[in-house]
C-alpha cells in the first residue's frame, strides 16, 4: 500500500449533497491535508434507475462552494481513473472471477421473489432474516448445471461461518463482530453491475486508499469489506466510523429540524465559510473556547482520532448566529459580492450593483451586524429603493400620538432644504445614471451638489437634537414622527444613517407627504 495518506469521498449521485454526506467530505479532506496526503472523489454510480446528472451537478457544485477541492476524481483526473463506477465494470468482473476461483464467492441462481420469501419464511417463525446460502452448498455438477440454464448468475461473498473478527476502528476503538450475524452478500449482480461492498473493496485497493472516513450505518459493511481484502490478500485500509447527526430529540436529522441539501443553505444566505465550519464541529471539536475557525486551522489541529464517539446534535440556532458572526467579520466588499445574487433575488435594482458599488456599501455597514444570512438583507433595504412608503400600523401610531407631528416634519423638511444632504439614488423608475455622485463613505465629508461639505450621519443628528430644542420639543419625541416618515415603520438602522442614504429628494418628499 502507498506510503502517502490517500482519502476519499465516494458519494452515489442518486440525490443532492446532505449535511450528513458533506461532513463525510470535510473529514476524509481535512485529514488528508492534516497527513499531507490526497483527497479523491470517486463517484458510485452503479445504481442506474436512481442516479441523474442533476444529482452529480449539485454534489459536485456543493462540494466546490464548500472549498473542498478534490485532488484526483471528475474534471481532474489521476492515474487511478475512471472515477465513477459504472467506468470500471470490467475490473469488477475479473476480480469476481478471481474470489470464485479462491473459493471465497460463488454464483447463485436464486431469484429476488425466490429471496424476498427466503425471508418472508424465516421472518415468520422468528429466526434471522438472511441468505440461507442454499447455492453456496450446490455440487460442482448441480452448479454446472444451473450455469447451463443460467449463464449469468449473481455473484456472493463466501462469508467465513462463525468467526469472531476483530477491529480497530479509529473512532470506534476495539470492536469484535462474529460472521454468524452476517450473511453471504451478493458482489455482483447478472448485468454485471457491483454493489456496493465489492466496488469499495476493489476501489479502494486500485486508488490505493489508506483510510476511509464514513458514517457508523457503515460499521458492518467494514467488517464484509475487511474480509473481502482478507480473501483478495490485500491489505484494507483504516476504517473510521463517525456518529450520526442528531436532530434536538437525539434521533436522526430530519428534513423538518433542517435544510438537509448543502445547497439550500447557500440559496439561504449562508457564507460558505460559515457552512464549511458549522459542519465541522458537528462531531470534531476546534478548542473548549474557540468555535470560529479558518480552514487552515482546522487542517492544524484535526487528527481522525479526535472525531467524537458520540452523536453530535445539529443546532439551527447556532448555526444561524455563526453565520451572522462571519457575515460580521467580512470586509464591507466580500459583503457586497456575496449578497449580490440574493439582492438581485430580493428585488434590489441589479443597476445599484454597478453603478453604485461606494452607496450600496454605506448601506450594508448599516446593516451588516443586524443579519444572519444573506437574504435577510433585501428586505431591510427595500425601503431606500421605493419612490414613495405606505406606513405600517405602528409607525402611523408614532406619528398620530404627537399633536404637533405633521407640523414638525413640514418644517423640519423646510430646514433639510438648507442643509447639504447628499443626492437620492435613482429610484427604481430612474436610470443608474453613474453622473449622480454618492458619496463614497457615510462617516467621511464629501462635496454635496451645492458644493458645500456633505453632512455626515453624525452631522445631521447634532442637527436635529438643535432643531429640536428650537422647537421646544424633546428629541425623543421628535425622532419617531420622523422615523416613521421615512421609513413606513418603527424598527430598522440608525435614523441618521437611514437620512443620509436617503438623501434630499427621497427624504424631503417622504417627510412631506407624511405631513400631509
Amino acid at each position: 500500500m502507498s506510503q502517502t495518506p490517500r482519502l476519499r469521498f465516494a458519494p452515489s449521485p442518486t440525490g443532492p449533497l446532505h449535511i450528513g454526506g458533506a461532513r463525510t467530505a470535510l473529514y476524509n479532506w481535512a485529514a488528508a491535508r492534516a497527513l499531507g496526503g490526497k483527497f479523491l472523489l470517486r463517484i458510485e454510480d452503479t445504481d442506474v434507475a436512481r442516479s441523474t446528472k442533476a444529482s452529480l451537478d449539485n454534489i459536485l457544485e456543493a462540494l466546490s462552494w464548500l472549498g473542498l477541492h478534490w485532488d484526483e476524481g471528475p474534471g481532474r483526473g489521476g492515474e487511478h481513473g475512471p472515477y465513477f463506477q459504472s467506468e470500471r465494470l470490467a475490473l469488477y468482473a475479473r476480480h469476481g472471477e478471481e474470489l470464485v476461483r479462491r473459493g471465497a464467492a460463488y454464483p447463485c441462481f436464486c431469484t429476488p421473489e425466490e429471496v424476498d420469501a427466503m425471508r418472508a419464511a424465516q421472518e415468520a417463525r422468528g429466526a434471522r432474516t438472511m441468505y440461507d446460502r442454499r447455492c453456496r452448498n450446490l455440487s460442482e455438477a448441480e452448479r454446472q448445471a444451473r450455469l447451463a440454464r443460467t449463464p449469468r448468475p449473481s455473484l456472493r461473498f463466501a462469508l467465513p461461518l462463525d468467526r469472531v473478527v476483530r477491529v480497530h476502528d479509529l473512532c470506534k476503538g476495539e470492536v469484535e463482530v462474529n460472521t454468524a450475524e452476517l450473511d453471504d452478500w451478493v458482489m455482483l449482480r447478472p448485468d454485471g453491475m457491483p454493489l456496493y461492498n465489492f466496488a469499495c473493496v476493489v476501489d479502494d485497493h486500485a486508488m490505493r486508499i489508506t483510510h476511509v472516513v464514513r458514517g457508523e450505518e457503515h460499521f458492518l459493511n467494514g467488517i464484509k469489506q475487511i474480509l473481502c481484502f482478507e480473501a483478495m490478500g490485500w491489505p484494507a485500509p483504516a476504517y473510521a466510523h463517525i456518529p450520526l447527526i442528531l436532530g434536538k430529540d437525539g434521533r436522526k436529522l430530519s428534513k423538518r429540524e433542517a435544510a438537509v441539501a448543502v445547497l439550500e443553505y447557500r440559496d439561504r444566505g449562508f457564507p460558505a465559510d460559515a457552512v464549511f465550519n458549522y459542519i465541522a464541529l458537528l462531531g470534531w471539536s476546534y478548542s473548549g473556547d474557540q468555535d470560529v475557525f479558518s480552514r487552515d486551522e482546522m487542517v492544524a489541529r484535526f487528527r481522525i482520532a479526535d472525531i467524537g464517539k458520540a452523536g453530535s446534535k445539529f443546532d439551527e440556532e447556532k448555526f444561524l448566529w455563526m453565520s451572522g458572526d462571519y457575515i460580521r467579520r467580512m470586509s464591507l466588499e466580500r459583503v457586497l459580492e456575496e449578497a449580490a445574487p440574493h439582492l438581485v433575488r430580493g428585488g434590489i435594482p441589479g443597476g445599484a450593483l454597478h453603478s453604485h458599488r461606494d452607496w450600496l456599501r454605506n448601506v450594508l455597514a448599516c446593516l451588516q451586524e443586524r443579519v444572519r444570512v444573506y437574504s435577510e438583507l433585501p428586505d431591510k433595504m427595500r425601503f431606500l429603493f421605493q419612490d414613495g412608503i405606505a406606513l405600517d400600523e405602528a409607525a402611523r401610531r408614532n406619528l398620530d400620538k404627537e399633536p404637533g407631528a405633521r407640523a414638525w416634519l413640514r418644517a423640519y423638511a423646510e430646514h433639510l432644504r438648507q442643509v447639504a444632504l447628499p443626492p437620492s439614488y435613482p429610484g427604481p423608475r430612474g436610470a443608474c445614471d453613474t453622473a449622480v455622485r454618492l458619496p463614497v463613505s457615510k462617516y467621511e465629508p464629501h462635496a454635496a451638489p451645492t458644493g458645500l461639505p456633505c453632512a455626515t450621519p453624525v452631522d445631521l443628528e447634532h442637527d436635529a437634537r438643535a432643531f429640536a430644542e428650537r422647537l421646544g420639543v424633546k428629541f425623543g419625541a421628535f425622532v419617531h414622527p420622523v422615523r416613521a416618515a421615512l421609513t413606513g415603520t418603527t424598527a430598522g438602522f440608525g435614523l441618521f444613517d437611514t437620512l443620509f442614504l436617503l438623501g434630499r429628494e427621497q427624504a424631503l418628499a417622504r417627510l412631506l407627504a407624511a405631513a400631509g
